[in-house]
């Protein structure tokens, strides 16, 4: 085995030990969709609900953000399926589009 090759070998081996240290629990991936729900509400990229209820609901939350996360966060069913290296999450709300999430490396991924 050459140097170069060692090299991506163990490189490979300690950014999958990584992974697997750093997953997220479910515990720990509610907390960071909350965090990222905040986000979303304060800076308005969240509010393309459907409905203009949950529209006028997002736009009340623009007043605390935080407290108004922790309320939505009880709507949001995710479903979290683990698996060795990182977690899929399967979020929804009612009047919102589904989000499916990678959780790795203590963060969420959400496209």
């Amino acid at each position: 085995m050459g140097l170069i090759s060692k090299t991506v070998f163990y490189a490979a081996i300690a950014g999958a030990g990584a992974a697997f240290a750093t997953k997220p629990s479910i515990d720990e991936v509610r907390l960071l969709f909350q965090q990222r729900l905040a986000t979303q509400i304060e800076d308005g990229s969240i509010v393309n609900a459907d409905d203009s209820a949950t529209q006028a609901l997002l736009a009340a939350c623009q007043i605390s953000p935080a407290n108004c996360a922790r309320l939505l966060e009880g709507a949001v069913s995710m479903e979290y399926s683990d698996y060795l290296l990182a977690a899929v999450v399967d979020a929804r709300a009612p009047g919102f589009e589904p989000r499916q999430c990678l959780a790795a490396f203590d963060r969420l991924f959400c496209r």
